[in-house]
């Protein structure tokens, strides 16, 4: 059974008090467990660039401690979801493509907002915002403050639609609050130490009352058991002097792309060893931020990356070669180039309907060309959903993986193509936390 945390645990027992409610607005769940203001969140989803701005109290946002929380259990709200969603306890479902409005609001204090002078109106009450990172009452005082999320897709994967529970909610509520059966007097600690204490007394008087020969051949037997033992530890020994085995160091570092801004202006945290930024997307667009993070992360001294985000409608040679063009100067050590695949990259097109043999053939042939032009094997940064869905062939188990898993474990899940094979780099948290902006934690395994 997976292990649950107090914030977690309080959220199975609200999911399970919504069972007997049949189809549910995912967004009137959410706002009655979440996002209201006796919670002091709410949310904004930008539909059309592709971000969240989580919003908190001023109260909140201002306490580190208290900020750091929120973020976290943000994270786990987010987390807790996808897990329920995979394991069949709660169904999450939307037709994406039906959604045409630019932004998405999440929380009971929001009603029916609307565009007015470069403001949108939040409330009748005059709640307003005209800047993406703050909320202000009618006098015009900022009431609720903003971080930003990038992992739009797995945002709005989980946010928005309809939600439908299973009775598995019940299985799980079970499992964390097991019914109480009286223990047997003979379970009892004071029952187990008495009879503990009368076999020890009665193994003391079997020793005392043997006779010298049986003492004699009890104590031979230990000394050649001694004996035998020593060997062992000095073969151990030796062979421990000899065979050293080469462990696997674990390294901490960030991506980051336009929607961080100018970030690499700061002072990053000693523990960071690496940086990866988005280079490209589809077959003519380059983030804007990419050219200074490139050469800040290089500036740095800190080990760089490359992303591209895969576009499944667009060429996939013409992808390669713009990519290529941009990050030509790859060092080697720097990652190898990376190409960016989820759901995100269905964009134009219906992702249920698409021809899965023609998506990886075409995503073989960018990543071939990739491996033509640098010298150097792709890696490929997915999540397992996505994977077991769409990249099923064995063929994608020769470029080293970059998974995508918030679900804060010890290690992530493993797509089928990468099973016997492994991760290389493990984007682990959607809530790093540097100067006021949150941004992805990844780790990287260095052979």
């Amino acid at each position: 059974m997976k292990s649950f945390n107090d914030f977690e645990i309080a959220i199975l027992h609200q999911i399970s008090s919504f069972r007997k409610e049949g189809i549910i607005s995912l967004k009137d769940f959410l706002e009655k467990i979440f996002f209201n203001p006796e919670e002091g969140k709410a949310l904004i989803i930008q539909l059309r660039e592709q971000y969240a701005i989580f919003f908190i109290t001023n109260k909140i946002y201002n306490n580190p401690i208290s900020q750091r929380e929120a973020i976290i259990e943000f994270s786990q709200l987010l987390a807790l979801l996808d897990f329920l969603n995979t394991q069949g306890v709660i169904s999450i479902f939307r037709n994406q493509h039906l959604v045409k409005e630019p932004m998405y609001f999440l929380s009971s204090i929001f009603h029916e907002p609307k565009i007015e002078n470069n403001k949108i109106i939040l409330n009748d009450n005059g709640l307003y915002t005209d800047k993406p990172e703050e909320l202000k009452n009618a006098k015009g005082d900022v009431i609720y403050k903003g971080i930003q999320f990038n992992d739009s897709h797995f945002v709005i994967k989980n946010l928005m639609g309809n939600i439908v529970i299973s009775d598995k909610i019940n299985t799980i509520i079970d499992e964390i609050n097991p019914v109480q059966k009286k223990t047997p007097f003979y379970k009892h600690k004071i029952f187990r130490w008495a009879a503990l204490l009368l076999l020890v007394l009665g193994l003391c008087y079997g020793i005392h009352s043997s006779n010298t020969k049986n003492t004699q051949q009890l104590n031979k037997s230990i000394q050649q058991l001694h004996k035998k033992i020593k060997a062992v530890k000095t073969q151990k020994n030796r062979a421990s002097k000899t065979l050293v085995p080469k462990k696997n160091i674990k390294h901490f570092g960030i991506d980051i792309s336009k929607w961080n801004g100018a970030i690499l202006k700061n002072n990053l945290p000693d523990s960071i060893d690496f940086v990866i930024c988005k280079a490209t997307e589809g077959k003519n667009f380059l983030d804007p931020m990419f050219s200074y993070n490139w050469k800040e992360i290089q500036q740095k001294k800190l080990k760089r990356g490359a992303y591209h985000f895969y576009v499944i409608l667009d060429n996939p040679i013409t992808q390669a070669n713009f990519f290529w063009e941009q990050i030509k100067d790859l060092s080697s050590t720097d990652f190898p180039p990376i190409v960016d695949i989820e759901h995100g990259s269905f964009e134009g097109m219906n992702s249920i309907s698409s021809n899965n043999k023609s998506l990886q053939q075409n995503l073989l042939t960018f990543l071939t060309r990739i491996q033509q032009l640098s010298g150097r094997t792709p890696m490929v940064y997915t999540n397992h959903k996505f994977a077991n869905a769409h990249l099923t062939s064995a063929r994608f188990s020769k470029y080293p993986l970059w998974i995508a898993d918030y679900e804060n474990k010890t290690s992530p899940n493993i797509p089928d193509a990468w099973i016997n094979k492994g991760w290389t780099a493990w984007q682990k948290s959607p809530s790093y936390h540097i100067d006021s902006k949150t941004i992805d934690l990844d780790v990287y395994i260095g052979r």
